[in-house]
């Protein structure tokens, strides 16, 4: 009976261990694309190579696009790429063409904060950022956003 009991303890220490090492083990979060709070943001502009300009200001605590509201769902999806993971990051070289960043087809200003946007990597797919002297790669999820029309942008009859 006693070898039992001391069987039962040793298969619960051994378990906690195991549990201990799968939690240690465990990813630190990815860092953020910005530093940016998107409840800070009170313009976002977006321009392309084609002259496409969208601008969005806060105003009263409801987004406009030009003096027309804007679909405050659209906007605040947008506003969720200054949180989005970085999944890898570094400094920024001398040539950006090969990333698709040299010009950028894609620039979006939010507040005083620049954000290029150029090519997919051909491996997993995710779009080359160029961010405060880093490029950083990043999920694909905001960049039908970002080459939506401008009226796109502009608040539903519901919204």
């Amino acid at each position: 009976m006693m070898s039992r009991v001391k069987i039962n303890l040793l298969l619960l220490v051994v378990a906690g261990l195991l549990g201990l090492l799968v939690w240690l083990s465990q990813p630190s979060p990815l860092p953020p694309l910005t530093r940016l709070d998107p409840q800070q943001i009170e313009r976002i502009r977006i321009n392309d190579l084609q002259g496409r300009e969208i601008e969005l200001i806060m105003f009263e605590d409801r987004w406009l696009s030009g003096n027309q509201p804007a679909d405050q769902t659209r906007v605040g999806q947008l506003l969720k790429i200054c949180q989005t993971p970085s999944l890898r990051r570094f400094a920024a070289p001398d040539d950006l063409a090969p990333y698709g960043l040299a010009p950028a087809p894609i620039v979006m200003r939010l507040n005083d904060s620049t954000l290029s946007f150029g090519n997919n990597d051909p491996v997993n797919g995710w779009r080359y950022v160029h961010h405060q002297g880093e490029v950083h790669l990043i999920a694909d999820g905001f960049y039908h956003h970002l080459v939506a029309p401008a009226g796109d942008w502009l608040a539903k009859s519901s919204d």
